[in-house]
């Protein structure tokens, strides 16, 4: 008998892994067949997530990272590495060399101005997805992780915004993923288009909701305001799963996806939070006037270091907004996607982390 080469056994690997991927899907037949994928933002808090679970699928991953990036969370996985910022044309075509699929998340979600986010999220997008049609036309899907941002806020606590809602962004940030998507759309049929726009996301080893956590565990539950506000939140491993689902399945191409779980009460989630520290926080009431000189204090800081910050101007901008919901029903119509997780789960499960990791 002839002996089974190296590349022979990874291949058989990845179609048992693909295979059972199928047979978890109940069977469906309309699944895209890839074997390099493209990660952009690989060594983030969500790309890391997604590349761990490509990972896992069997599929060979290519990790665009910066040279200076942080690798904490990758660097130990069996990838390949290319080098380039989303802005070099010639770093991004060899990067595109030979890959089935794109899954990019790369971008700025902190900048001192509109035209900063416009030249990461906005032209770098295009930039990528130019190259990757020029080096590779025969690219099967380009994956975009947007972001709720783009469709903006709810109008009512009853009002869940959907993919037919027409985009209104309050802020840099969404307003540069939505010239984005518009820019990737006129590319036309050359480019094999998915968008995904998530809630807010939480999970492990992300810092944006780690303020609550810290603040929770320091014994204290803030509430804006004393009007409730609400929120879609999605937890970092049902993402990944919806954005699995987005990139295999044939009937996502083309089409524009809401991410999210559950929309809950800042109320809500304080107590979520404290129940898996085992706190009992003090519950106080700040008035919505108090985000007036916050918002002149993240002016000055921001003049003063000519760095972001992460409670700026922008992020006070959309959280004087009660309500910002969303539906993931296309979601779940089109792709099957259901929540795995509940929301105390997701919560402790993330608070175990940061416990282990020594962030709380």
């Amino acid at each position: 008998m002839q002996p089974v080469d190296r590349r022979e056994r990874t291949i058989s690997r990845r179609s048992f892994r693909r295979g059972l991927w199928c047979f978890l899907l109940e069977g469906e037949g309309d699944l895209a067949e890839y074997d390099r994928i493209l990660v952009t933002g690989a060594n983030g808090f969500i790309g890391s997530h997604l590349v761990e679970a490509l990972l896992a699928r069997g599929y060979r991953v290519r990790c665009l990272v910066r040279r200076e990036s942080d690798l904490r969370f990758i660097k130990h996985l069996p990838v390949e590495w290319a080098y380039a910022d989303v802005r070099d044309a010639e770093g991004l075509r060899q990067a595109c060399l030979g890959v089935d699929a794109v899954c990019h998340g790369a971008g700025l979600t902190r900048a001192l101005s509109l035209e900063a986010f416009r030249r990461v999220n906005t032209q770098g997008t295009v930039a990528l997805a130019r190259a990757c049609l020029e080096v590779n036309p025969g690219l099967k899907r380009f994956l975009f992780i947007s972001s709720q941002a783009v469709v903006g806020p709810s109008r009512a606590a009853g009002d869940f915004v959907n993919e037919s809602r027409p985009p209104r962004p309050l802020d840099w940030y969404g307003r540069s993923k939505w010239e984005a998507e518009q820019e990737l759309h006129a590319l036309g049929e050359r480019l094999p288009l998915v968008v995904v726009r998530p809630s807010s996301v939480f999970g492990p080893r992300d810092r944006d909701f780690l303020a609550y956590f810290r603040l929770v565990a320091r014994g204290l539950s803030l509430q804006l305001g004393r009007t409730e506000r609400r929120i879609s939140l999605i937890y970092v491993g049902d993402l990944v799963t919806l954005l699995l689902l987005a990139l295999e399945r044939e009937v996502a191409l083309g089409r524009t996806y809401l991410a999210c779980a559950w929309d809950v009460s800042y109320t809500e989630l304080s107590a979520a939070i404290a129940q898996a520290l085992g706190k009992r926080p003090l519950h106080l009431t700040l008035p919505l006037g108090i985000l007036t000189p916050l918002t002149w204090a993240a002016r000055l800081q921001e003049r003063l270091t000519h760095k972001p910050v992460l409670l700026n101007e922008q992020r006070i901008r959309n959280m004087r907004q009660p309500y910002w919901l969303c539906s993931g029903e296309r979601a779940k119509r089109e792709l099957g996607f259901a929540p795995a997780y509940d929301l105390a789960t997701a919560v402790q499960e993330t608070a175990d982390w940061y416990r282990s990791n020594g962030w709380v």
